[in-house]
C-alpha cells in the first residue's frame, strides 16, 4: 500500500480538483481520509465523472486499475459474497487500495454498502498512482 506521504503532489490535486468539480464542494474540504460517499456525498454517477476527468487530467486509465475491479464486482456471484458480506479474497484484494479497511474490526462482515462508503481520496489517489507507475 502506498502511504500519504508517498502520494505526488500532482496526484493528489488533481485527484482534489477533480473530486471537488465533480461533487461543487470546496478543494479545502477534502482530506486523504475524506469518505467520497459518507462524507462528500458522492454516488455511483459522480465515480463515472471523477474517473474520467482523471483519465484526462493524468493520461491514465482508471477504469483499467484496481478501480474496475471494484465497480465490476458481480454482488450476485460467489466468488464476490459470502451470504451478504464480501468473501476474504475480495476483502483482500481490495485492501491494497483502500486503507480505510485497516479501520474495519470484523473483516469478514463487510457488506457491499460498507465497501462503497470505504473509497476515500486516499484510494483514489493510490488507484491513480500505481496506474502512473505502470505506464513507465
Amino acid at each position: 500500500m502506498i502511504s500519504p506521504q508517498v502520494i505526488e503532489e500532482r496526484v493528489l490535486s488533481t485527484v482534489k480538483r477533480a473530486i471537488a468539480e465533480s461533487l461543487a464542494v470546496g478543494e479545502g474540504e477534502i482530506t486523504l481520509q475524506s469518505r467520497l460517499v459518507d462524507d462528500l456525498g458522492a454516488d455511483s454517477l459522480d465515480f463515472v465523472d471523477i474517473v474520467f476527468m482523471l483519465d484526462r487530467e493524468l493520461d491514465i486509465r482508471v477504469r483499467e486499475t484496481e478501480f474496475n475491479f471494484l465497480t465490476r464486482l458481480d454482488f450476485s456471484s460467489p466468488e464476490v459474497m459470502a451470504g451478504a458480506h464480501l468473501t476474504g479474497a475480495v476483502v483482500e484484494r481490495l485492501s491494497s487500495f483502500l486503507p480505510a479497511l485497516a479501520s474495519v474490526e470484523d473483516k469478514t462482515k463487510i457488506t457491499p454498502r460498507q465497501l462503497f462508503s470505504l473509497i476515500t481520496v486516499e484510494s483514489i489517489c493510490i488507484v491513480c498512482q500505481q496506474a502512473l507507475a505502470a505506464r513507465k
